[in-house]
């Protein structure tokens, strides 16, 4: 008798231990697009690995959005500056690592320029919070965003964090020109 309980008890056993993950509940895409459209004061601060054929790097990342303007800081793992971007009324300002200012209307083109980096700096403030833009994109099954195609760029959205009622991603894998680049993005602040 207790030689045919053996095999059931480790089936309950194993069961016992068997995880699922909960499902998300499933929103509605377009309330919550509109929300996070309107969602432009914000700060984040996370990690940026940088792939390209030439180097591979990563950085500390603190990103700040005030409606139109943002500034971007870039830091190694050990606290020095990388560069530090910014876009005030249009015009956009880049601080180097030696601490040499350099002014451009073309936020990329200055990065690739002074870092040899390909960043999608123009599309970045909105696939930073899950919103594919003009762009075309696929939905997860609660409805959340997988991923992205903008021109050159493809961006597959792998998980996301519920924070002060917004889903907001959490990793991100970008692959674009020449550079593939994956954001963990650590803390969200949002401001009303």
């Amino acid at each position: 008798m207790f030689l045919r309980l053996f095999p059931l008890l480790g089936l309950l056993l194993l069961a016992g231990c068997t995880t699922t993950q909960p499902q998300r509940q499933q929103v509605d895409w377009q309330q919550e697009r509109t929300r996070l459209e309107r969602l432009d004061h914000w700060q984040l601060s996370g990690k940026m690995a940088i792939i390209t054929a030439q180097q591979k790097g990563s950085a500390r990342l603190n990103w700040q959005q005030n409606g139109d303007d943002y500034r971007l800081n870039l830091t190694s793992l050990i606290g020095t500056s990388i560069l530090e971007l910014s876009r005030e009324q249009g015009k956009v300002s880049l601080t180097d690592n030696e601490g040499k200012l350099h002014q451009s209307q073309d936020a990329e083109a200055l990065i690739y320029r002074l870092t040899g980096w390909h960043l999608p700096i123009d599309g970045l403030p909105e696939w930073i919070k899950g919103l594919p833009g003009k762009a075309d994109y696929n939905l997860n099954p609660d409805n959340s965003l997988a991923s992205v195609r903008d021109g050159q760029w493809q961006i597959n959205y792998q998980d996301y964090r519920d924070q002060n009622g917004y889903r907001l991603p959490h990793l991100l894998n970008m692959t674009g020109p020449q550079s593939r680049l994956k954001l963990q993005i650590n803390e969200w602040i949002l401001q009303p």
